[in-house]
């Protein structure tokens, strides 16, 4: 059949059976949307002189070409070629790790045309795919017959979305897989582009020494061609979307037709052919045209034009470009210098002198305890379970991490000197310290973080903590007593030009001018915003020991350092954010209530205009953001509601919204299996109605590790997991509103004061461990169960340092520990108990008081142990005393109490 397509005539045969269809391809009919043809093709007028000029450059290049002909490959030199990459497919097996791919779709961008092209397998399995060589090269070849490309490209792009799904629609992907690289968490080319070579049955997937793929053209020499994988979702917000990404450039994906769904596009294919092309075209036309955006970004912005592998790549190399325009000295400011080396070198049979950038003697020397002062953001629960009915706040500081970097001015490094004075660490300082520390007793917000085994961050009132200079005067400003144990400061440098130079403010006002140029909410604006925040990630990159999977050695290795890794300026900047979040906090007013901190933010039934905005830390923040952004409020409203829902830390969720407002939600790591718009009822109603040892499903995707070493295709894994939606005790409950309704439900609430001692929590952590296997605290018995054996374990451990074991049962609980003990001192007439009533007399008395006791029981008591000093006091054991002591009023209680 004769298919018109966008800009070009083919003409392709196509088996109409669609079940088994055969290897071949089939140009489509497609209209590009008004929006693409509007940024990507402005030049529909053509100028002939222009035209000629480019019709010479061609043939110049094409005699240059071929008076290179010989074995050694031509590269192109062609414009770069952008083809957007996607594929169908419909799950086959877990089990096999395979899925049944339908179709590949291709939608190529070259000079000022377009082309498309569907190419389906010729059957279900992995053989039947094709392989990535002989596609490319004849789609490539397909361009250049049509005058969609007029020379061979010097680049060819292949841009995706989750592009290593997509790439196992090649069978061959095994072959290349080793070139590709990870970058956060996504395939794609960081350094040397994929190799390949012609497919023959001596040399199928062999890797060539040059950089580039080589295909024999007819006037009998080779081409090279450079091919750059890329990932988009590199370039988006976690969470984002192909739809997403889609509508924000105008793209919109197309929807599947009614009586089909998602997860069966086999049937599609087989019912509505043509809306099955439509549906997987627009999804590689929307990569295609998204990588066209971020190429011309990263040229207006960066004066470059590629485009890194990941948008914190953009935004280090818009630092370094921002440094060099005002003439800043990049190795000077970040603590490097010029290393040479000299080896001898075979090939060249001489001496080579090679160059490396490394951290400057004295920098190498402060970096070790630097980093251990670095820490992440404070997240912190500080209440469980429903709030009160009243008007919730969620405050974040603005532009946190971006603006937090702005505090630093350029540093000696050469000059740091070590110091013992904890007011040395007071005022706008570069200071790093490991300090022995301890709060006023009746302290609600501490604010010295310590680092549990785990890693995770806690803020006791005592102990020892790797902290920095703002945290100790946010700590002494609460009449925190401070030992310094081993302190070092790291002065500003005097000999810059301008004496309150900040290395990142040019960084950070072009973030915000980017911003605010743009439409908020459009890609543009949208992507400006992930290119601030992605800058302060690089500069901790590889400060705390991380591995991630090599897909080029298939084994796990260390995350190395990023080109502007600095222990002093990620260490600094969020300690900073710390101390300004922990400072709001402790001066909430007494009376208003505190529900959670996540980093840069805190949620409070306090209004803006009763927090004290006054502390030295707020001061200099809202400096800060005066110079970047004048004008700006240091807090902003993000979201308010009417009632909460606290579950633990990055748990939060919405039991009563607030009028014309968006629900808070933080789901604890819980994957809802319900859409999007359901996901707070669901997570509301799972808390509420939670069991213990409940378990959830997820279905994460396979792992890159498993897929590369493996083999295997990206599938759907369906995972159980045990449901956590207890506290985390980051902080200790304690009593608090008691049973509040959420709806029809009621829950308790419960408040948190801080820990004595990191001890004390993980102690309690572990406990709460196993406790939890068959508990939940959901109501005032579940808190009171708890409660008394978190009590009864110190007693056991008491008991076990001196040889003794005594053991609280599951069902009985305290009270059964109270009532044995009441039992052997019976049966044995101990501690002012005498045998007043017979065995089968006390059983029934006990029973019916609510303590099920049997004859054996009571028999069996005669030869038990009596442990004194074991009841920890509660007002259950309290009701329990008041029993025994209306039968038994001569009964020593002291004997049993806790001391």
């Amino acid at each position: 059949m004769n298919i018109q397509t966008n800009n070009t005539n083919a003409t392709e045969n196509q088996s109409e059976e669609c079940n088994k269809p055969p290897l071949v391809s089939e140009p489509l009919k497609y209209t590009i949307s008004d929006a693409c043809n509007d940024d990507d093709f402005t030049d529909n007028l053509i100028d002939p002189e222009k035209e000629l000029e480019r019709e010479l450059q061609i043939f110049d290049r094409q005699i240059e070409e071929l008076t290179k002909a010989g074995d050694t490959p031509v590269i192109g030199q062609g414009p770069e070629v952008v083809i957007g990459f996607d594929s169908e497919y419909v799950f086959a097996s877990e089990e096999e790790k395979r899925n049944r791919y339908l179709s590949l779709q291709f939608y190529v961008i070259g000079e000022g045309k377009t082309y498309t092209k569907v190419i389906y397998p010729s059957g279900p399995l992995q053989t039947d795919r094709p392989a990535f060589y002989p596609t490319i090269i004849s789609l490539l070849q397909e361009c250049v017959d049509d005058g969609v490309i007029r020379e061979w490209p010097s680049k060819v792009i292949l841009s995706g979305f989750f592009l290593r799904t997509d790439l196992a629609a090649f069978r061959d992907l095994s072959s290349f897989k080793t070139q590709l690289d990870v970058a956060s968490g996504k395939v794609t080319t960081v350094g040397s582009p994929v190799q390949f070579q012609p497919e023959s049955p001596e040399h199928d997937g062999n890797r060539l020494k040059p950089k580039f793929v080589v295909v024999k053209e007819a006037a009998g020499f080779t081409r090279g061609l450079v091919v750059r994988f890329i990932d988009i979702g590199s370039h988006v917000a976690v969470g984002t979307t192909l739809a997403d990404i889609g509508e924000q450039i105008g793209l919109p994906k197309l929807a599947i037709p009614d009586g089909y769904s998602i997860e069966r596009m086999d049937e599609l294919l087989k019912g509505n052919k043509p809306a099955f092309e439509e549906y997987g075209m627009r999804d590689a036309e929307i990569a295609a045209h998204y990588y066209q955006k971020l190429k011309a970004f990263a040229l207006t912005h960066t004066e470059s034009r590629s485009v890194p592998s990941t948008a914190s790549g953009l935004a280090v190399r818009m630092l370094l470009s921002q440094l060099d325009q005002q003439g800043t000295n990049f190795h000077d400011t970040f603590g490097f210098e010029e290393k040479k080396g000299v080896y001898w070198n075979n090939v060249k049979g001489s001496v080579v002198t090679q160059k490396s950038v490394i951290p400057t003697e004295m920098r190498a020397i402060t970096e070790p305890f630097v980093a251990k002062c670095y820490h992440g953001g404070r997240n912190e629960c500080y209440t469980f379970g429903p709030t009160q009915v009243s008007v919730w706040n969620d405050f974040d500081l603005a532009g946190a991490y971006t603006t937090g970097l702005v505090d630093l001015r350029p540093v000696d490094y050469d000059s740091f000197w070590h110091t013992k004075d904890e007011l040395n660490f007071v005022g706008h300082v570069v200071g790093f310290a490991l300090v022995e520390f301890e709060f006023p007793a009746d302290t609600k917000f501490p604010c010295l973080p310590v680092e549990g085994s785990n890693g995770g961050l806690f803020y006791p009132l005592s102990g020892r903590s790797y902290c920095t200079a703002p945290e100790i005067e946010v700590a002494l400003g609460m009449n925190c007593s401070i030992n310094v144990l081993h302190g070092v400061i790291i002065p500003w440098c005097e000999d810059v030009d301008d004496s309150d130079s900040r290395i990142f403010e040019k960084f950070t006002t072009g973030i915000r001018d980017l911003r605010r140029s743009f439409i908020k909410g459009s890609p543009d604006e949208l992507y400006a915003k992930l290119i601030g925040n992605s800058l302060y990630g690089k500069t901790a990159q590889g400060l705390k020991k991380k591995t991630v999977f090599d897909t080029h050695g298939l084994k796990s290795i260390e995350l190395p350092p990023s080109k502007i890794t600095n222990a002093i300026i990620a260490a600094h900047t969020t300690g900073f954010i710390r101390a300004v979040l922990s400072e709001q906090i402790a001066r909430v007013p007494a009376g208003k209530t505190v529900i959670s901190a996540t980093t840069d933010g805190f949620i409070t039934d306090a209004e803006l205009s009763e927090l004290d905005l006054t502390g030295p830390m707020a001061i200099r923040y809202q400096s800060l953001c005066d110079r970047v952004a004048p004008g700006t409020k240091m807090l902003e409203m993000k979201h308010k509601v009417r009632q909460l829902v606290a579950v633990k830390t990055r748990g939060q969720i919405t039991a009563v919204p607030f009028e014309g407002e968006k629900p808070i939600l933080a789901k604890a790591g819980v994957s809802p299996s319900v859409p999007t718009d359901q996901h707070n009822s669901f997570m509301l109603d799972l808390f509420l109605n939670r069991k213990p040892g409940q378990t959830t499903m997820s279905k994460p995707f396979t792992s890159i590790r498993e897929q590369w070493r493996k083999n295997t295709d990206v599938v759907r894994l369906t995972r159980e997991a045990t449901l956590n939606l207890e506290y985390d005790f980051k902080r200790n409950l304690i009593d608090g509103d008691g049973m509040l309704p959420v709806g029809s439900i009621n829950h308790i609430n419960l408040q948190t004061k801080p820990w004595k001692h990191i001890d004390d929590a993980e102690t309690t952590r572990a406990l709460h461990s196993g406790w939890k296997r068959q508990h939940c605290i959901k109501d005032v018995d579940d808190w009171m169960d708890w409660s008394e054996h978190v009590a009864f374990s110190v007693v056991r451990a008491r008991l076990k340092n001196k040889g003794s074991n005594i053991r609280l049962t599951t069902k009985k609980g305290l009270a059964g520990v109270f009532c044995r003990m009441f039992l052997v001192a019976f049966t044995n007439q101990m501690h002012g108990i005498k045998k007043t009533m017979k065995y089968a007399e006390v059983a029934n008395w006990l029973t019916e008081a609510g303590y099920p006791t049997s004859l054996e029981d009571v028999k069996n008591s005669r030869r038990g142990k009596f442990y004194e000093h074991v009841i920890p006091p509660s007002n259950r054991m309290d009701e329990l005393s008041y029993v025994l002591l209306e039968k038994f009023p001569e009964m020593d209680l002291p004997k049993f109490y806790v001391q």
